[in-house]
């Protein structure tokens, strides 16, 4: 720095030491404010790591929870426990119907496997419990019996399912009753339209009592494709014995056009590498939009045109889901799929307008056939009106 005296006499001099001062001031504070930054970052990054290791303790703490409650059986309440030790399966299924009405089936689960343990032939049991899966005889009527036949149906899902849970010894005699009953259950099932609870019910009878050699494999393959979706298929599908056939059943629902079904057993097994999921999300989009197109174009009325818009919106809400559970990272994101929705249905309601608007006039076959006969029955009805004036 120059001395006053020096500076008096050179202005020139005194502004230039005066220029460089103010520059290597400059340089110490942007110096001192690059490092600030850097502190801030590594205390982010502290931060994050002290979040991520809180959480994960968090998770820990919850998973030892959950093992130690569930390795404690439920203590059963005294008649629960009672028609279990007396072997009264009928009894034992109407005392769950009643309890499972007004509660989830699910929340009394621990205390039915826990009473189970206490039967001298659990398999045997559960197997007198869910004989009535198929009622021979109701008093009910109408929407009264139908409401009866699914909580009976739900309560015998319950059995089977604590009863895989337990998986007790299972006798020859028992097995052979078992058997007997899938046979009967599967010619009451009547084919990939059916009611999925029966499905259900049968796949939980084979695995409970451990009978996947009672159907072919084509057979069990038909059962699981009316069922895929469910959060047991994949659980189930194990239990029968049929995992080194799972590339087969995978490539079954992907020639069938069942993409979003295929995908969730892909993920359930582990066989991205083997079948990537894009190609099928992808495959399934187009399927729907050629349906859509076709359905639309051969629709003669307004219900039909409206199940078709109805239809392809199901199925990019399906792609959205199926994307969101497994995590797929792909260009199919919710916010463009969202979009295409948006766009199927302003579609939609510019159609609903031009109805209103009587701008569409489309007419069933048949009605216009009646149309058409009744005109001809009143021309016949009255000659005048088929003679010319003069």
């Amino acid at each position: 720095m120059v001395s006053v005296e020096n500076s008096s006499t050179d202005p020139n001099l005194f502004l230039t030491n005066r220029l460089g001062d103010i520059r290597a001031y400059s340089y110490s504070l942007a110096s001192f404010t690059l490092q600030w930054r850097d502190l801030e970052e590594l205390f982010e990054s502290i931060q994050l790591s002290v979040d991520d290791c809180f959480n994960d303790i968090q998770l820990r703490q919850k998973q030892i929870t959950e093992a130690l409650s569930s390795s404690v059986p439920s203590q059963p309440r005294p008649e629960l426990k009672y028609l279990c030790l007396n072997m009264d399966g009928k009894g034992l299924r109407s005392f769950l119907i009643e309890k499972t009405k007004a509660r989830p089936p699910f929340s009394i689960g621990d205390e039915v496997s826990a009473a189970l343990l206490s039967a001298p032939d659990p398999a045997m049991l559960v197997l007198d419990a869910v004989d009535g899966f198929y009622p021979r005889k109701s008093k009910s009527k109408g929407k009264d019996k139908r409401s009866e036949l699914v909580d009976i149906r739900r309560t015998c899902v319950l059995l089977l399912e604590q009863l895989m849970k337990i998986s007790p010894r299972i006798g020859p005699a028992v097995t052979a009753k078992a058997k007997k009953l899938a046979i009967e259950w599967k010619a009451k099932i009547n084919g990939e339209n059916d009611n999925s609870s029966r499905v259900l019910g049968l796949l939980l009878l084979l695995a409970a009592y451990e009978l996947g050699c009672v159907f072919q494999l084509n057979v069990l393959f038909d059962l699981f494709e009316m069922v895929p979706l469910h959060h047991q298929a994949s659980e189930l599908y194990r239990r029968l014995g049929l995992m080194d056939r799972v590339s087969d059943f995978i490539q079954n629902l992907i020639t069938k056009r069942k993409q979003i079904e295929a995908i969730k057993f892909i993920y359930e097994f582990g066989l991205v590498d083997k079948f990537p999921p894009f190609p099928l999300l992808r495959a399934h989009l187009q399927d729907a939009k050629r349906a859509h197109k076709k359905a639309t174009k051969e629709a003669d009325s307004r219900q039909s045109k409206d199940e078709a818009f109805d239809k392809e919106i199901a199925a990019v809400k399906a792609v959205i889901s199926c994307v969101k559970d497994h995590k797929i990272e792909c260009k199919y994101t919710s916010k463009n799929l969202g979009k295409r929705i948006n766009q199927l249905k302003a579609l939609k309601r510019s159609r609903e307008k031009e109805i209103e608007g009587g701008k569409d006039c489309t007419r069933t076959a048949p009605q216009a056939q009646q149309q058409h006969h009744n005109k001809k029955k009143r021309l016949r009805a009255d000659p005048a009106a088929n003679s010319n004036p003069k």
